[in-house]
């Protein structure tokens, strides 16, 4: 392929006009300064494409990167069209597979290269079986019966062939430089000391979940949204069914103590607000960079599996309650005197409620909900009393909550394919309430992944009779080949119809051109005035400014003066089955223990058993019921909303 692209020089800091001609027998991408220059062959000069990534930024439709060798070149093509052609064919002669030569110095029987590939299969089989059963879906509709259903015979035989080897491959252990089996010694290889043993069995990737992309030379960059692994070569996994406390023996009662007291020993892992550092070192660049040379640009990742060594200990809807995370400022909404008033706290609030979500100045993806994962918590609000515990509180989503001056929150994990995460929150004693429901889509960027946050956020203030409607940015990982760091991008927005009053707020991603991290701009108007009378800057993680009606500057939030108050949940003996906390608490014990492998085990035995599930409403015609939520339009509802129960009373 050849053709002009415009080139970023830090020459001249600028585009400038290149002729570029890809070699893909040498894989080069070479420029000159003029189609004539081509034939001359006077190059300007070339880029080595082995190993490089392409990346493209998700807030113009023409720039594109390629970065290789830890540097990264900027082009900017004619138009979409034109970037597509480039990138794709990019990626076609970078990620194809090499020709075999038999005088090759490197044996493909090194022991690492064994064990690797072992790993690989394992998550490869998993794909693939998913992929299988999508196309014994779709051609189900459109054939005889009887052909549907041998070709189904004919797929599941080949799945069963393929776990048959995969199953033998993960028996091999490995001892020196010597690969064994059960039978005895199999063969033996060069050995390699620098190589940890690999667990049978033990998938080495498990995690994956769109945005907006701008990288520059020294600033790569990506945040972790996880998927579903899939992988179907191991058993089935029980969880632990829930505890029922009745009278029983003393022995009897002496054993769901000790059960409690072991539940209630994971509880020191969620005490802690601080996340560690993801280390990327060899193996796991590695690992990350064989995900990369699987995926293409613009990719959806929601089945994309993504390596363990970036979770974040806690799940998603764990992380959406940390909005809360000031809820001070939450309920100070409803006591301002003017609907004018009103939209200015709950931008203040809106503002303050996304750098408490961040755990550390690393990235990390949080756990993928499953099916019919719950989480609950509340939050004390300073300054107030518990209040009373009356029957709104008794039939309320946290009867165990101190009172009715308790910021409630409660979640649900309602779809799976598509991810949608429902969570609803209510404050009794200022009577707010709020239901959402989020889709989280992923992208891959390149160098960067993208997450949309799809969904409609309703906050309804009960006294006055208002709702604002709330629209979240979109979520970056950035430098996900080094340090991956957060970045919020995208245009959202807080309505109240019933007002009139309107905020209009943009998260700034970084352009390689130059600027600052982690910017937003905004303002806030009313629809009877074409001018705005307040306007917003800063940064979203330090200090945010206000200026009104063009008097100087003031201090809106600034997120380092503000405490972060810590939720408040049941102890992990006493939660049910299906809640985040006591869920997924055997993964969350091993990555605080650094512990990836055992973290690894107990992702998948979750997983397993959720795919078990899921096969078996599939032969039994059986649906999946939500325990706290229904739907109404495209939106996911609380089924007891405080407003509801006040209306009964």
């Amino acid at each position: 392929m050849e053709g002009p692209l415009n080139k970023w020089t830090n020459m001249v800091k600028g585009w400038q006009l290149r002729f570029f001609v890809l070699d893909e027998h040498t894989l080069c991408l070479n420029y000159y300064t003029s189609k004539d220059k081509v034939k001359k062959d006077i190059k300007r000069g070339k880029i080595f494409l082995k190993g490089a990534i392409i990346g493209i930024d998700d807030a113009d439709d023409s720039t594109f990167t390629i970065s290789v060798d830890q540097k990264t070149f900027h082009f900017r093509a004619n138009d979409s069209d034109d970037r597509e052609r480039w990138t794709r064919c990019l990626e076609e002669t970078i990620y194809r597979p090499p020709s075999i030569n038999v005088t090759q110095k490197h044996s493909h029987h090194n022991i690492n290269d064994l064990k690797k590939k072992i790993a690989e299969v394992n998550g490869y089989l998993s794909l693939l079986e998913d992929s299988v059963s999508g196309m014994v879906t779709a051609v189900a509709t459109d054939l005889d019966p009887s052909d549907s259903a041998q070709i189904e015979i004919c797929s599941n035989n080949m799945i069963s062939s393929l776990k048959d080897c995969v199953e033998e491959m993960n028996k091999l252990e490995f001892h020196g430089g010597k690969v064994i089996n059960a039978k005895g010694v199999k063969a033996t290889l060069p050995s390699d000391p620098g190589m940890d043993d690999h667990k049978p069995g033990t998938p080495i990737a498990p995690e994956a979940d769109d945005i907006r992309d701008s990288q520059s030379e020294s600033d790569n960059s990506d945040a972790f949204f996880d998927a579903d692994e899939d992988f179907e070569d191991a058993p089935a996994t029980t969880l632990a069914k829930p505890i029922v406390l009745e009278t029983k023996p003393s022995k009897e009662l002496l054993a769901i103590e000790a059960e409690h007291n072991e539940l209630d020993s994971f509880n020191q892992y969620y005490d802690g607000n601080e996340e560690g550092d993801v280390v990327i070192d060899n193996s796991n660049n590695s690992v990350i960079t064989h995900l990369l040379s699987q995926v293409r640009i613009g990719m959806d990742l929601t089945r994309i599996p993504l390596p363990t060594f970036i979770l974040e200990k806690r799940s998603l809807l764990e992380m959406y309650a940390e909005f809360l995370a000031h809820p001070d400022i939450f309920c100070d909404i409803p006591k301002q005197p003017t609907p004018k008033d009103r939209m200015i706290a709950a931008v203040r609030w809106y503002l303050s409620a996304f750098h408490a979500g961040r755990r550390g100045s690393v990235a990390k993806k949080p756990y993928n909900p499953v099916l019919g994962e719950t989480f609950k918590c509340y939050f004390d609000v300073p300054g107030m009393q518990d209040g009373e515990k009356d029957t709104l509180v008794a039939q309320g989503p946290c009867p165990w909550s101190k009172g009715s001056n308790s910021l409630i929150f409660i979640a649900e994990q309602v779809s799976h394919h598509p991810p949608v995460s429902a969570f609803y929150v209510e404050h009794p004693g200022n009577n707010i309430e709020v239901n959402a429901s989020i889709w989280t889509k992923s992208k891959f960027l390149g160098l960067s992944i993208g997450v949309h946050m799809i969904g409609d956020t309703v906050m309804k203030l009960l006294d006055h009779n208002e709702e604002y409607h709330v629209i979240f940015p979109n979520g970056y990982g950035r430098s996900i080949l080094t340090r991956p760091w957060v970045e919020l991008g995208g245009k959202c927005h807080i309505k109240c119809p019933q007002t009139g009053f309107n905020a209009d707020i943009e998260f700034i991603c970084k352009s390689f051109y130059g600027g600052s991290k982690h910017q937003i701009s905004g303002s806030i108007s009313h629809v009877a005035q074409g001018k705005p009378f307040c306007k917003l800057s800063g940064e979203w993680n330090n200090v945010m400014y206000a200026e009104f009606d063009g008097r100087k500057k003031e201090v809106f939030v600034d997120t380092h003066a503000i405490p972060i108050i810590k939720k408040q949940c049941l102890p992990i003996s006493r939660q049910g089955e299906w809640e985040s906390r006591r869920l997924w608490r055997h993964v969350t014990k091993g990555l605080y223990e650094n512990d990836v492998e055992v973290a690894s085990e107990e992702k998948f035995k979750i997983e397993e058993y959720q795919r078990t599930l899921r096969k078996e409403r599939e032969l039994s015609g059986e649906v999946h019921l939500q325990e706290l939520f229904h739907k109404e339009g495209d939106n996911w509802v609380f089924n007891a909303p405080l407003s509801s129960r006040k209306a009964k009373l």
